[in-house]
């Protein structure tokens, strides 16, 4: 038995400053590993999607909410998700049932590219389409929420997948368009996978898969009409998840450190300003915003309807303003970063790898940690932002721990 002792430098102010830090030892044998299950992945009840809700469907008023889970008409926040302090999550917090974590085997012998759809191989791929252009009308309705009315015309993306990993489609509209975008495992609207106002995504193997664009119906008329869409996947990384044994100092907890790996309730967390974008910095929630999704989204590949806002002003000199100079912070890691209430003696220093993973599956995400603080309520173990919620899916209640493996790439890990 031996005590786990790990040393590292983080900065000591917002946006400038330095210091040593120690995440205290507790008695231990050193790196204990957070078991796989071995049941593999298992579907999830609902999965919340950040991101606002720009449609005008009243079916999708807050996202959409299938399968078990209570409708939100009005657009309500889950409580089980809670913005930093000063932060509010997005009001159209999207709750899909219908995201299949292991969507099986996908439709085979097709022709490579046949008459009337697009075909996608290369991601992230984006495409600039109007529906109102479209004369395929065939899909009515779709299993994945079977009375929501897709009767307008649709466009149809076959989707070649290289390897087994996690697909997904975003949707933006143009003023008085509402289309909603769809996955299937084959050309069957019955054969949904997922389907949303803004976004959709499942687990898919290696093949062909069909990204589905289609209009809603309001009174009687399609809302059909011009909008962007962007597809991703990505494949995870693959292997062990073992995370160091130890404790974690944090702001005013009067000695009664977190014990590490901890699991509990996490915080949705805002955007922060990056090394790849100058100044001037964000003097407003949204300034620069929209280019600092589409950044993200190239840099990472991670494909998803981003809706969060720039981190609010908090002793900094602008929005976004994480600990120390955006200088020192790549655009990857703040697309995967984590934080906690750790003191400022105790904070890892920047880049360290944590990871963050969803209890009783195999499910994960490597995170960045030592570029922010917070939350303030030592209730939460902590904080992402909105692409970690995306991909883990369901309610926030992860575990998270510093990596023994201090070189895992980051974003999507499937443990082993």
């Amino acid at each position: 038995m031996r005590p786990l002792v790990l040393v590292l430098s983080a900065l000591l102010t917002a946006c400038g400053g330095e210091a040593l830090v120690v995440l205290a030892p507790v008695p231990g044998d050193g790196a204990v590993p957070v078991e796989a299950d071995a049941a593999g992945r298992q579907p999830d009840a609902g999965v919340l999607a950040p991101g606002p809700d720009a449609g005008q469907d009243g079916e999708d008023a807050g996202g959409q909410a299938d399968s078990g889970l209570a409708e939100d008409a009005g657009g309500e926040s889950d409580a089980g998700v809670e913005a930093d302090a000063g932060l509010e999550p997005d009001a159209g917090l999207e709750a899909d049932a219908g995201f299949i974590e292991d969507a099986g085997e996908p439709d085979a012998g097709l022709d490579p590219c046949p008459a009337g759809r697009t075909c996608v191989d290369a991601f992230p791929f984006t495409d600039y389409r109007d529906t109102a252009q479209s004369s395929l009308s065939a899909f009515d309705s779709y299993a994945c929420r079977p009375n929501t009315n897709e009767g307008g015309p649709e466009i149809v993306f076959q989707v070649e997948v290289p390897a087994d990993g996690f697909l997904s489609a975003a949707v933006y509209e143009e003023p008085g368009v509402d289309v909603d975008v769809h996955l299937l495992g084959s050309l069957d609207p019955s054969d949904c996978l997922d389907r949303g106002n803004l976004h959709a995504r499942a687990d898919v193997t290696a093949g062909t898969w069909f990204v589905v664009v289609d209009t809603y119906v309001a009174s009687g008329v399609p809302q059909s009409g011009a909008f962007r869409l962007d597809i991703g996947f990505v494949e995870p990384s693959r292997g062990p998840c073992e995370m160091q044994v130890g404790e974690m100092p944090r702001v005013g907890d009067g000695g009664d450190h977190l014990p590490m790996p901890a699991t509990g309730p996490v915080v949705l967390e805002a955007h922060l300003v990056t090394q790849e974008e100058p100044r001037p910095y964000p003097m407003t929630p949204t300034e620069e915003l929209a280019d600092h999704y589409e950044l993200s989204q190239s840099r990472t590949g991670f494909v998803m309807h981003r809706g969060e806002e720039w981190a609010p002003l908090e002793g900094g000199d602008h929005y976004g303003c994480g600990i120390g100079s955006p200088s020192l912070f790549p655009v990857l890691d703040e697309a995967w970063y984590v934080n906690m209430y750790w003191t400022s003696a105790a904070r890892p220093a920047r880049s360290t790898r944590m990871i963050i993973r969803k209890p009783g599956t195999s499910r994960a995400v490597v995170v960045s940690a030592g570029f922010e603080t917070g939350p303030g309520n030592l209730q939460k173990i902590g904080g992402t932002p909105e692409e970690t919620f995306f991909y883990l899916g369901g309610d926030p209640l992860w575990t998270f721990g510093i990596a023994v493996d201090q070189s895992l790439p980051l974003g999507p890990r499937v443990c082993e």
